[in-house]
């Protein structure tokens, strides 16, 4: 082989790996288009949540986030806040600690979210609920959001990612961080799941079966942890469903959490 053949030969090599790069987010980029939705059905059982919101120095905007959240239209005995308070001032503890919720305070010198799911995981028993929702501390969902989520973990739905928006559009920033989330939403999540493939998860918005959440968060490891960023690792195997009816709306600047999966079964909305 000459030189002429070799490079004839490396250059139909990156073409086709070019041609591989660009052809995954095309795929699933029109596998995402259309308004197609799957229906559920008024569920049959109201299933108890535990609504799970790490909060690490989140003293500015924790206490109307979780307000906000106590307003569902759902049966308040059926779902039990709880904000996993690490290094927050005291005088936002005492405010939260008025409200109906269950306040756990950590300190941890290195702090994650992971370290504090696993945190209240441990203040609760296997049984007592079924189904937990993670959201971050500038989360802010509609009243109807447990009304709806109920509906999907109702028909089976193991694990569901609800459609995370930003909320603030006032600076080039802020738009940018909107249109990457609707990026991510389209591409990894609706696309994904239109084909049969397992939604990405984001980290935030998420929702799972209780009793296989409190056996494997253990399994959830932190690797790196800057300004409010991490990325988590959670081998596991649950059902996973992308929900666009139920927006999660991230009041600041969102952060990314990427779950590693084995693709299961997905609904598609």
């Amino acid at each position: 082989m000459n030189i002429q053949e070799a490079l004839y030969l490396f250059e139909y090599v990156c073409w086709i790996l070019a041609s591989v790069a660009v052809a995954y987010p095309l795929i699933y980029s029109l596998a995402s288009l259309g308004t197609r939705k799957s229906y559920y059905p008024t569920a049959h059982k109201q299933h108890k949540f535990v609504v799970l919101f790490p909060a690490y120095k989140e003293d500015r905007v924790i206490i109307p986030v979780v307000e906000s959240f106590l307003q569902q239209h759902y049966p308040q005995e059926l779902y039990n806040v709880v904000v996993i308070s690490d290094h927050m001032q005291d005088s936002t503890n005492k405010r939260l600690a008025q409200l109906p919720i269950t306040l756990l305070r950590a300190n941890y010198e290195n702090s994650s979210k992971a370290k504090a799911l696993n945190f209240a995981m441990d203040h609760f028993g296997r049984d007592e609920f079924d189904a937990v929702v993670i959201l971050d501390a500038d989360n802010v969902v509609d009243s109807n959001f447990l009304t709806e989520i109920n509906k999907v973990f109702d028909a089976g739905v193991q694990a569901i990612q609800a459609h995370r928006t930003a909320k603030n559009r006032n600076t080039d920033i802020a738009v940018l961080d909107g249109l990457s989330e609707e990026v991510n939403n389209s591409i990894f999540r609706r696309g994904h799941v239109r084909l049969g493939i397992s939604s990405a998860l984001i980290g935030s918005g998420m929702i799972f079966n209780y009793p296989w959440f409190h056996d494997n968060v253990k399994h959830l490891v932190t690797t790196v942890r800057h300004n409010n960023s991490e990325t988590a690792e959670c081998h596991a195997n649950p059902e996973n469903s992308s929900v666009s009816l139920t927006p999660v709306v991230d009041t600041g600047k969102s952060f990314w959490s990427s779950v590693h999966q084995t693709p299961a079964h997905t609904l598609s909305f």
